[in-house]
């Protein structure tokens, strides 16, 4: 299965409208908005599937260097693969992929916020990153 089949499968398999909106766009941008979909899927699951949060946390950190490999080298993971071409076609930039990640990792040290300042990092990273990624894939 090359990265892109598996970015789809994975996009397919989380049962999101969102996977069946993508059908409409042209194929480039099809391809690079499900390959960060499938990104997110991929680093939000570790948090959600995972028991152990030190297994999680390491978890994580392997994928911010899938994150680095993205850009500096050849990353094992598919759909790091996958984001490869993403990344230099519409200029994403890897900040915006590790605060995806360092949004999750929110996730393993609390359920709650305390104030309105550290619930407001936590949604721009885990939401509004991620509308920024997809404006620069829409464009």
């Amino acid at each position: 299965m090359d990265p892109d089949q598996y970015c789809q499968d994975k996009a397919a398999a989380s049962g999101s409208s969102f996977y069946y909106s993508f059908m409409f766009l042209p194929r480039d941008k099809r391809r690079a908005i499900t390959a960060l979909y499938a990104f997110c899927r991929e680093v939000d699951d570790v948090v959600d599937e995972c028991s152990d949060a030190n297994v999680a946390r390491t978890t994580l950190n392997w994928w911010r260097m899938q994150v680095a490999q993205i850009y500096d080298g050849k990353p094992q993971h598919p759909v790091a693969q996958a984001l490869v071409p993403v990344v230099q076609q519409f200029n994403l930039t890897q900040e915006h992929l590790l605060e995806i990640i360092d949004g999750m990792e929110m996730d393993l040290e609390q359920a709650r916020y305390p104030d309105f300042k550290s619930l407001e990092l936590y949604c721009y990273r885990v939401a509004s990153v991620v509308g920024l990624l997809a404006a620069a894939i829409f464009g």
